[in-house]
């Protein structure tokens, strides 16, 4: 069960092996200045100021730069001509809506 959710804060935490406007699983959120997230099946510990965290699972594309989307459920990267309300994943083919006011 994941603690919650968390991606780059802008380009923040790219140095660090997040990819910008991809959402990762927190797998320990103590109380302190950093947390673990999951990247790609291995823990990584980053700094709480170098993110953007929710508690629910993301549900929209992540807009990285239009028309550059980014998969909530796989974080496949896709290009779409801005304007759908939605799109599949050609990546795992989940259908998930578009969140065009979303910065990544």
């Amino acid at each position: 069960m994941a603690e919650g959710w968390a991606r780059s804060r802008g380009n923040r935490a790219e140095t660090q092996g997040l990819r910008r406007g991809a959402w990762y699983r927190i797998v320990e959120n103590p109380n302190q200045d950093w947390v673990v997230l999951d990247v790609h099946h291995v823990e990584i510990r980053i700094p709480r100021s170098n993110l953007e965290i929710r508690t629910e699972t993301p549900a929209a594309w992540s807009v990285v730069r239009e028309p550059h989307l980014v998969c909530p459920g796989c974080h496949a990267r896709y290009v779409i001509a801005e304007g759908p309300r939605d799109a599949r994943c050609p990546e795992c083919g989940r259908s998930y809506p578009i969140d065009w006011k979303d910065p990544g």
